[in-house]
């Protein structure tokens, strides 16, 4: 890694040269590489980690791991339609198989959309929710 990042000095270096040390020059250690990894892009870590030997991954944020090449040839994200909100884009079932195609099976619902329904399916009567509504328990 020292080496990749410019600093092959810190092979020998008794700060770092062993793990103990690393740890107990932890602070400084982190705020070098911090600093260092600052002055390239993530693309340009991995092409120089590439090949390494050295386990690596980028880090990636909401919108770059819903638009890695990856994500994308898996079909992860979706775009459906929702009566209330419009086209909206959901997160894909991960569980991919040979022969079945499991996949979103309806929008999100809207809030109190199904209120009514589990209220009755745990035997609640129609008083008992109307007055759970009127308290401002349940929408």
């Amino acid at each position: 890694m020292s080496d990749g990042l410019g600093q092959p000095e810190w092979k020998t270096d008794s700060k770092f040269a062993v793990n103990a040390q690393r740890v107990a020059n932890r602070i400084e250690l982190d705020g070098s590489i911090e600093a260092i990894t600052k002055q390239k892009t993530t693309k340009e870590w991995l092409n120089i980690f590439e090949g390494s030997g050295m386990p690596y991954s980028a880090v990636n944020d909401v919108q770059g791991t819903l638009n890695h090449e990856h994500t994308l040839a898996r079909g992860m994200v979706k775009q459906m339609d929702h009566e209330a909100c419009g086209p909206i884009e959901m997160v894909n079932t991960p569980v991919k198989y040979s022969e079945s195609k499991p996949s979103i099976r309806s929008v999100p619902p809207m809030l109190g959309q199904h209120t009514d329904e589990v209220l009755r399916d745990i035997g609640m009567s129609e008083s008992q929710i109307e007055a759970l509504k009127a308290e401002g328990a349940v929408r």
